[in-house]
């Protein structure tokens, strides 16, 4: 979100949510943290994004790049004019919220993009996998999410 107050607020909403956050300016930025945390162990879960990012991609370019780098990441587009998504169909991993953004919207659009599993539990799209195939994804020995 390239709007400061904006952006500290989404921020300070998501923490005390009780979700990890890092925050950027411009897509350029996000993309740049969102490198830095794959490499340590895996992209952002979700990321929330402003539509206009002032110079620079977009919020939708940079939506986009993360998908294409990263198809689980969910993706939570915020803009006051919701025409500005210009007729575009969002994807299951995509989500957008008008502003003003209410903090139960913002949480529950995170809530509704996070994974559905926890660390060390079986993912519910594996649950139909044969042991070989699950142990193949790392998956073996893992319980059944609830």
């Amino acid at each position: 979100e390239d709007e400061p107050l904006l952006r500290e607020a989404v921020a300070r909403e998501l923490r005390e949510a009780g979700y990890r956050v890092g925050e950027a300016a411009t897509a350029e930025a996000a993309l740049a943290t969102a490198e830095a945390a794959a490499a340590a162990g895996g992209p952002p879960p979700v990321v929330v994004t402003g539509l206009h990012l002032g110079p620079g991609r977009d919020g939708l370019s940079l939506g986009s790049e993360m998908l294409r780098r990263w198809p689980e990441v969910g993706v939570v587009y915020i803009t006051c004019r919701p025409d500005a998504l210009d007729g575009r169909l969002l994807g299951p991993r995509e989500h957008y919220v008008v502003k003003p953004v209410a903090p139960e919207t913002l949480r529950q659009a995170v809530r509704r993009l996070m994974p559905a599993w926890a660390p060390g539990r079986m993912p519910p799209w594996a649950a139909g996998l044969g042991q070989a195939v699950a142990a193949a994804l790392g998956l073996a020995g893992a319980q059944k999410g609830a």
